[in-house]
């Protein structure tokens, strides 16, 4: 079982010195690393996985580092640098961030220093290096889970391109395709197991065991638990029986820590190859533990492209749980469930089953050309289904650089 420890947000980074001088002090640090480094600790030291050296960077561009020490919690904190400036500290694996190098990307010295907890550190560093781009097509691909149910909750089903309109900040967008989703998911099985739990963690079990049998053997899921804490207890598998014996391993105790959770959900699944991303989380009541608020969560929702599926099980029709999931589920596209009874979990989680397996996947070219970080809302319209039909799809996409 893996306790995931909560990282502090990434930290801007000020103007950018020379590479002269960047490189001069990542070559101070890093080179000979026995020496400055000292490499107090055996076994303990740390490689630059992305970017490779002499590489080309441009954008949105991930950072990653691989660190070997003798225990995982021997190392406090992983700081990555980009031209001497200090752009993101990292305290949980996997070792790695973003980092906006811009259109143009360029020249720059990427600098990863471990920290091991009795103090020591060790470092390493690549210099990416620049292209000149001489013309560049931006087209951009949306692609859309779109649920679409009638009054009575059935799959409307044998809907085309010409049955959706699709718009951004109310202009028509060109609807490219539209077909049933058939890719293969990565789900974050997501279950409370708070000390209020403690009654109902046997059909809370078998419940979550039912989803995992209703997937493929292309599907992968991994299982996170939480009550003051939230430990990854089953990594992404495909394996049905090895993630319910682990689900089945889960105990009731302590408060909970919701907001958490589900933050370390968003994490391990972008660490994930796949296009289609998922969370079915299920809580029976309000974040009492969690160091994070909602908005941090609801903003990590809106700037991903997984859906939440949420069971909020005897929360109160009152209460800040039963609206913290609606507003996430509505947010995503996925869909909130309520229930009073533990008994009732098992048709819930096969509910959501049924609509992962029913999407229809609608791709469009959007029209959009700045990337100002804006949030863009989409509106999706579906035409010659029953009155009443239910459609559900994720509400927009703040527009920052593809």
């Amino acid at each position: 079982m893996n306790r995931l420890r909560a990282a502090p947000r990434g930290l801007p980074a000020a103007a950018a010195g020379t590479l002269a001088v960047a490189l001069a002090v990542a070559l101070a640090v890093a080179t000979p690393a026995a020496a400055q480094d000292l490499a107090p600790r055996r076994g303990f030291k740390v490689e630059m996985l992305e970017p490779k050296s002499g590489g080309v960077v441009s954008g949105k561009t991930t950072l990653r580092a691989a660190v070997t020490a003798p225990r995982e919690e021997d190392v406090e904190k992983v700081d990555f640098f980009v031209d001497d400036k200090l752009v993101f500290s990292d305290t949980a694996p996997p070792w790695q961030v973003v980092h906006d190098f811009g259109k143009k990307g360029g020249t720059h010295v990427v600098r990863v220093v471990a920290t091991h907890r009795d103090g020591p550190t060790t470092s390493a560093f690549v210099v990416t290096k620049s292209v000149d781009l001489q013309f560049v097509v931006n087209v951009q691909r949306v692609v859309l889970d779109v649920s679409v149910r009638d009054g009575g909750h059935r799959v409307v089903q044998g809907l085309a391109a010409d049955h959706f309109r699709v718009t951004e900040s109310g202009r028509p967008q060109k609807v490219l395709s539209v077909t049933t989703d058939k890719r293969p998911l990565a789900v974050a099985i997501v279950l409370d197991s708070s000390g209020s739990m403690k009654e109902r963690m046997a059909d809370t079990q078998d419940a979550a065991c039912s989803f995992v049998e209703a997937l493929t053997e292309k599907d992968k899921a991994l299982v996170i638990n939480f009550d003051d804490n939230v430990f990854l207890i089953h990594p992404a598998s495909p394996d049905h029986a090895s993630l319910c014996r682990s689900i089945r391993s889960t105990e009731a105790l302590g408060g909970t820590a919701l907001y958490e959770a589900l933050r370390a959900a968003y994490r391990m699944l972008h660490q994930i190859d796949s296009d289609r991303r998922a969370i079915v989380v299920l809580s029976d009541g309000d974040d009492t533990q969690s160091r994070i608020d909602f908005k941090e969560v609801l903003d990590l929702a809106r700037l991903s492209d997984v859906s939440v599926y949420a069971i909020g099980l005897q929360t109160g029709a009152l209460s800040q749980a039963r609206e913290v999931l609606r507003d996430l589920t509505d947010a995503t596209g996925g869909r909130a469930f309520f229930v009073s009874e533990a008994k009732e979990l098992a048709g819930t989680y096969e509910a959501i089953a049924e609509e992962l397996r029913t999407l229809y996947q609608v791709i469009y070219a959007s029209d959009n050309q700045v990337f100002d970080g804006r949030f863009v809302p989409i509106g999706v319209e579906v035409v010659g289904v029953p009155a009443g039909s239910d459609v559900r799809y994720r509400r927009g996409y703040h527009a920052v650089e593809p």
